[in-house]
């Protein structure tokens, strides 16, 4: 592995690839059960800047920093969803954290070596938790592609879901009608099902004409109880 100073997007490339062949695994799907989301790469500019020891605060608007003086560049969307059981049932407390370039295609993240201008009215990162019905929802702009070695990659967004008993979960969304979608090496390592549940189709928001909002649902896979817990409580 790469020293963490020279760890470059071509090696990223080359290291998700090579997991592509697991992350690629087929997942079977039963009747009144929902399959668990694709993983994907969670890649080198994770935004993980907070202190985990302090209470979780909710950063749904990315559009904004406190106290700037004007709004981020780009194209402002929302994205929503569920976090779900494999009963596909909601699941309440989950933390959900996004992390995305800005409209340049650029990470605020010292080992990005993007040449695209950051934008320093953008937050790059947010996060909530899930409330009883297990739905999440973040303001934030349509982030732009980026080179990778030969390659750029297509618009998307990363998230990663933790809490309770479930095993984390890593994943992309992707946007609908990206012609990068079909030439990118990570999403095509998963089956072509997969690949749509990543891909999300743009939604009108009520009352607006703007096909603004992406709906995106997480599923989750099953948990399994440390050796001597007991089941906890649901409430």
């Amino acid at each position: 592995m790469p020293h963490l100073s020279r760890f470059s997007r071509r090696d990223l490339l080359r290291t998700a690839l090579v997991a592509g062949a697991t992350l690629a695994l087929p997942i079977r799907a039963h009747a009144g059960t929902c399959s668990s989301t694709a993983a994907q790469e969670e890649g080198p500019f994770y935004m993980n800047s907070y202190d985990r020891t302090a209470p979780i605060a909710n950063q749904t608007d990315l559009t904004r920093l406190p106290g700037a003086s004007r709004s981020a560049d780009g194209e402002v969307i929302h994205v929503a969803g569920r976090v779900l059981d494999q009963k596909c049932q909601p699941v309440k407390g989950m933390l959900v954290e996004i992390w995305q370039a800005c409209v340049t295609g650029r990470y605020a993240h010292v080992l990005d070596p993007n040449p695209a201008p950051a934008d320093p009215h953008f937050r790059y990162f947010g996060q909530m938790m899930t409330g009883e019905d297990g739905t999440y929802t973040f303001k934030t702009i349509k982030p732009g592609s980026y080179p990778v070695g030969p390659f750029e990659r297509p618009p998307h967004i990363h998230f990663k879901i933790t809490g309770g008993f479930y095993p984390v979960l890593v994943t992309q969304m992707y946007f609908a009608g990206e012609a990068l979608n079909a030439k990118d090496p990570l999403i095509n390592t998963l089956p072509k099902a997969e690949q749509q549940r990543l891909i999300i189709e743009p939604a009108r928001r009520p009352g607006s004409s703007e096909e603004n909002l992406f709906t995106f649902d997480v599923a989750l896979g099953s948990f399994e109880l440390p050796s001597g817990a007991a089941m906890p409580r649901r409430g």
